[in-house]
């Protein structure tokens, strides 16, 4: 059975970017007569703001995005991460890293928005300084492949694009990678949809899933929503929180956006109808990646313009 998720991150309200994603993860879903669940990730509480989950919650409930069985929220999963720290320490090749970021840009290279972890202290002395991080040792080379299901096969040498990647900090918290492969294997998760930024994090984290000995997902990466500067639609880049009075219109432009092409007469009817001629009508093939920069710009500004 096919189980798909959402897992936004309760840092701030949802923006058009967050919306695309989960519409697109709940049509793929729905569509295939699957179910779809909401994960809350939490873990890193520094990044919590307070009312955020209520309000994701809130929104996605108004916008006709309903999901299945109870809310997961990562911060009440720690005994499964304590499970797996202590498993993992004796089983794979772990090592200390008291890197700064300061020395990973020093002596690494970039990748995207990502530095190419050297391995500096795989060979480096630390005894004398803080431990930031405890980084898997990958095997060289460490080929890893997903078939994503619009862009197809990609393959990938994660030692020449990633290097050692972090699997715990010093406290024992897993890392964003660890804690996702984990969370989507105690729920069942079969599907994962997310922006095609997450593709390295994808990559990651496939090859973490055969190297612990858990199923592989499958992936499918939709075209990064950007601002009219070319960035991507984020709460840091200041992205405008989508509204509930808007709900109708903005569903629609997140259709259009994923190139689903729904009719003009949509965009006035309730979210349920919406959303249900949506999954009715989802095709996968349909999504255009080039130029969704335009898109989203023309996306955004109509919702704006039905908001003045």
């Amino acid at each position: 059975m096919y189980v798909g998720r959402f897992a936004p991150t309760p840092s701030g309200p949802l923006h058009f970017g967050s919306l695309v994603t989960a519409v697109g993860s709940y049509c793929d879903a729905r569509s295939k007569k699957g179910k779809w669940l909401i994960r809350l990730d939490d873990l890193d509480q520094e990044r919590v703001v307070k009312g955020a989950h209520s309000n994701i919650l809130d929104t996605l409930d108004s916008y006709a995005l309903f999901w299945d069985d109870e809310p997961i929220y990562q911060s009440k999963q720690k005994h499964i991460y304590t499970h797996w720290r202590k498993k993992l320490i004796k089983e794979l090749d772990i090592y200390p890293c008291v890197c700064s970021r300061q020395t990973i840009r020093k002596h690494s290279t970039l990748n995207g928005d990502e530095w190419i972890y050297s391995g500096y202290c795989k060979t480096h002395s630390s005894k004398d300084k803080p431990i930031r991080s405890y980084r898997i040792k990958l095997p060289t080379p460490c080929s890893v492949s997903i078939d994503d299901l619009a862009l197809g096969l990609i393959t990938d040498d994660l030692c020449k694009s990633s290097g050692d990647f972090v699997l715990f900090k010093p406290d024992g918290t897993p890392s964003y990678h660890l804690a996702s492969i984990l969370d989507d294997h105690y729920s069942g998760i079969t599907h994962v949809v997310r922006g095609e930024d997450l593709l390295l994090s994808s990559l990651k984290q496939a090859k973490l899933q055969k190297i612990i000995g858990l199923t592989n997902s499958k992936f499918l990466h939709l075209p990064i929503v950007r601002n009219k500067e070319g960035k991507k639609l984020s709460k840091q880049n200041k992205a405008d929180p989508i509204k509930i009075a808007l709900a109708s219109s903005t569903l629609f432009n997140a259709l259009t956006f994923l190139s689903q092409s729904p009719p003009s007469e949509l965009r006035t009817q309730n979210p349920s109808d919406i959303m249900n001629w949506a999954v009715e009508n989802w095709k996968v093939s349909s999504i255009r990646y080039e130029g969704s920069n335009v898109k989203a710009e023309a996306a955004i500004h109509s919702t704006h313009i039905q908001d003045d």
